[in-house]
């Protein structure tokens, strides 16, 4: 099988709680998904067509967004990992919808467990880092899952886009 990873992208950011923003705050989740589709348009131009969300609430839901949206005009994939089937269960209902709507229009979906058991996300942010070279994430340094994801990218030498720093701006 031959490695893709030169041209994989994953994404890694918070949940819709966790975010620094409310989900009502319209401003900033518009400037947020302005700045997803910058980022995706801007890993395009160097060769990145296949985008790697992990679909939770917030950040990996808006970037699975951003690539839809962007595919339309950009030869590029969406993929989704999910950690375990029924992952969304839970979701609130709008999330449960963009959830499946990414999902249906997905590219190629990896589910990496039939059942939830713990660590399982943990794994899926091991799978995701594992087959890319770019990560376009929103880390400001709250501990968590995003956090880890950041230094396992940092780790294994992939390249960061944190838009949590406006690093966007220097494009």
């Amino acid at each position: 099988m031959r490695d893709r990873r030169s041209e994989t992208c994953c994404f890694s950011g918070y949940r819709i709680e966790k975010m620094p923003f409310q989900t009502d705050d319209t401003h900033a989740t518009q400037a947020l998904e302005a700045a997803l589709d910058q980022a995706v348009q801007h890993a395009a131009t160097r060769g990145y067509t296949r985008f790697l969300s992990g679909m939770s609430t917030g950040f990996d839901l808006w970037a699975a967004e951003s690539v839809l949206r962007m595919r339309q005009s950009l030869p590029i994939q969406l993929l989704c990992a999910i950690p375990f089937d029924r992952q969304a269960d839970r979701y609130p209902v709008e999330w449960k919808r963009r959830f499946n709507r990414c999902l249906l229009a997905a590219d190629q979906v990896y589910a990496l467990s039939r059942r939830y058991y713990a660590g399982c996300y943990a794994a899926r942010n091991r799978f995701m880092v594992g087959a890319s070279s770019l990560l376009v994430c929103y880390y400001d340094g709250r501990p968590g899952g995003t956090a880890q994801t950041v230094r396992l990218a940092e780790h294994d030498g992939l390249e960061i886009i944190n838009l949590a720093d406006g690093q966007l701006q220097l494009f």
